[in-house]
């Protein structure tokens, strides 16, 4: 999962989403490889339920883990499936799950709520949520052949809109996980760090973005030259918003950004 921790809903239900690896529990086995595993807790650790791609063979066989994105648990919405899970992994297809009914596996389709095919080159990251929108920053493929970019997904009666609001920013590999500062429901900002310099050590880049255009850069910290310049990159660093500052892990440095 990127780093992603375990998502947790209000009945101490724990949600995780796995990488490559044996699948057999259609088959009575125990091996759950590419898929969202929903774990309770009530009576010990134990699969409660759980969802596989139906091209979970293909998966596995082209390294294109459904576990390198982290999932996200969305607040109530209308409709028939009240309580959703969204996740995406290396093949870039967006998943929306009812966390009631994980959907279980089937080789011809999948019996989910949704899913976006090609929505994004690939994840290796984790969504946010702000106001009715799924945020996500897409990675190329490790050649960079490919670019991706901040992307916007609004949600409406429980299903995701196909067409995102789409930025003008390239991110390179890794891509990153997008984190949210606001004022309650206004004055979202979207911040990312790249961190495509991490083989050389180049330095992380701390950008923001408006939450309701998400073309629109508010901030990068190359603005001001060194001034502002982050601490040398690693891979899948998320930012951390608290008490007026965003907080930036690095290579043995943990850069923090404010108001002057």
């Amino acid at each position: 999962m990127t780093g992603a921790g375990l998502a947790a809903d209000s009945s101490n239900n724990l949600f995780a989403v796995t990488g490559n690896g044996t699948f057999d529990a259609n088959r009575g086995g125990k091996n759950f490889g590419d898929s969202v595993l929903k774990l309770s807790t009530s009576k010990g650790l134990a699969v409660a339920d759980s969802f596989t791609p139906f091209n979970q063979a293909t998966l596995n066989a082209t390294d294109l883990d459904l576990g390198s994105g982290g999932a996200v648990l969305l607040p109530d919405q209308p409709g028939a499936h009240p309580h959703l899970l969204v996740t995406a992994g290396k093949e870039g297809r967006i998943y929306l799950v009812d966390r009631d009914n994980l959907g279980g596996y089937s080789p011809n389709a999948d019996r989910i709520v949704q899913e976006l095919p090609g929505a994004l080159v690939a994840s290796f990251g984790t969504p946010a949520y702000f106001n009715g929108a799924i945020y996500y920053v897409g990675t190329p493929d490790r050649s960079n052949h490919a670019k991706d970019f901040l992307k916007a997904f609004r949600l409406a009666n429980g299903l995701l809109n196909p067409v995102p609001m789409t930025g003008t920013t390239t991110f390179g590999y890794p891509g990153a996980t997008p984190s949210i500062s606001s004022n309650g429901t206004t004055n979202g900002i979207v911040w990312t760090v790249d961190t495509s310099a991490f083989a050389t050590y180049g330095p992380a880049i701390l950008r923001a973005f408006d939450a309701n255009n998400v073309a629109h850069e508010l901030y990068n910290s190359t603005k001001n030259g060194v001034a502002d310049r982050g601490g040398p990159a690693v891979k899948f660093v998320p930012t951390t918003i608290a008490n007026g500052k965003v907080f930036v892990a690095g290579f043995g440095a943990v850069t923090i950004y404010g108001l002057k």
